[in-house]
């Protein structure tokens, strides 16, 4: 239900401005194409390197698809929440976006939903709770948000040195 084009469309403005800022920030991740760092995806880096620019857009498309995009994401009924979820992934790993989500969504449901960082049913039908008022999608974004930011400033309390990160970070979870 949640369209992957979207979600991708909104992650890809994110890996591709570079507003003010994001200006002062180092890339620990080698050399960049999209998002897509050399230093953790080499082999497929170079595959996108290799073309000429103008043709790189479906094998960059294809990459997020392959490695980020899960059929979780398809099942949730808000293309407002999946396109943040699925940003936050590509951000910080999938296991801490789906943290995030679990406790935006324990931020309104009452029964309580464990926070594993896995995507499963529990997980789904909470996000997409009908029954519950409070967890609109609107909602669930803002509380999102905010447990977005949360993880980035605990990041920053355990190894200050990536305080440099903050703003950066910050910036594109409140997006």
């Amino acid at each position: 239900m949640a369209s992957f084009e979207v979600a991708y469309r909104f992650m890809l403005a994110n890996e591709d401005k570079t507003p003010p800022v994001y200006a002062n920030v180092p890339d620990v991740g080698g050399s960049a194409i999209a998002g897509v760092n050399s230093k953790d995806w080499p082999v497929q880096f170079q595959k996108i390197a290799n073309l000429p620019a103008d043709q790189r857009g479906p094998l960059v498309e294809q990459f997020y698809q392959m490695h980020f995009w899960s059929d979780w994401f398809d099942d949730l009924t808000s293309d407002e929440v999946a396109k943040r979820v699925f940003d936050a992934s590509v951000n910080m790993g999938s296991v801490a976006a789906v943290r995030c989500l679990q406790e935006a969504i324990n931020f309104f449901y009452l029964d309580g939903l464990i926070v594993d960082g896995i995507w499963g049913l529990a997980t789904i039908k909470a996000a997409n709770n009908p029954n519950c008022a409070m967890v609109e999608a609107e909602n669930l974004v803002a509380a999102f948000k905010m447990r977005r930011v949360a993880y980035y400033r605990a990041i920053v309390a355990a190894n200050p040195a990536d305080a440099v990160y903050l703003a950066a970070w910050t910036a594109r979870a409140l997006r």
